[in-house]
């Protein structure tokens, strides 16, 4: 019983340290300056794919995300409404973010430091796998992609899409 108790007794230690650890780099991390007047000019905000059918696979929507502003705009988060869904971020030079989800499950975290520099426009690819949810979730769906970033005058970008998946 003593041996247990201070493998436990480790075990939370380790546990302890691991998430102060974790806390202390997070808040070490230097904080992105907000710009006043940028927006990012946006290709569309929401559409409807139709049928998607799932013998198919993944279904992607490219959106364009253009600074048409005289300073960076950089995007400090993304992530989306369910674990079905991914989104990422595409440079004109073919650079890519990681792909990023539905935080807590398996999309990771949201955080992200994706800068569009002034006059830049990138792709934000959409990806919607109708098989996620197993072989009997058919019928009508919404999802939302949500963006955060340094502008003062568009904090948070919101896209919805919508669909019916078939088999």
């Amino acid at each position: 019983m003593k041996k247990q108790s201070k493998k436990y007794l480790w075990g939370v230690l380790i546990v302890v340290v691991a998430l102060v650890g974790i806390k202390v780099i997070a808040s070490s991390a230097s904080p992105v300056e907000l710009v006043e007047n940028a927006q990012l000019t946006i290709s569309e905000t929401s559409w409807d794919f139709g049928d998607i059918p799932m013998s198919e696979g993944i279904t992607t929507r490219s959106i364009s995300l253009k600074n048409d502003t005289d300073v960076p705009i950089t995007i400090t988060s993304m992530q989306t409404s369910c674990m079905c869904t991914t989104v990422q971020i595409v440079h004109s030079d073919g650079s890519k973010s990681g792909l990023k989800g539905m935080v807590g499950h398996g999309g990771g975290t949201s955080s992200l430091s994706e800068t569009i520099q002034a006059g830049e426009a990138v792709a934000l690819l959409v990806n919607f796998d109708p098989n996620a949810h197993g072989p009997n979730a058919t019928g009508p769906i919404t999802r939302n992609v949500e963006l955060t970033t340094n502008s003062q005058a568009q904090p948070e970008v919101e896209l919805t899409f919508s669909g019916n998946v078939i088999p």
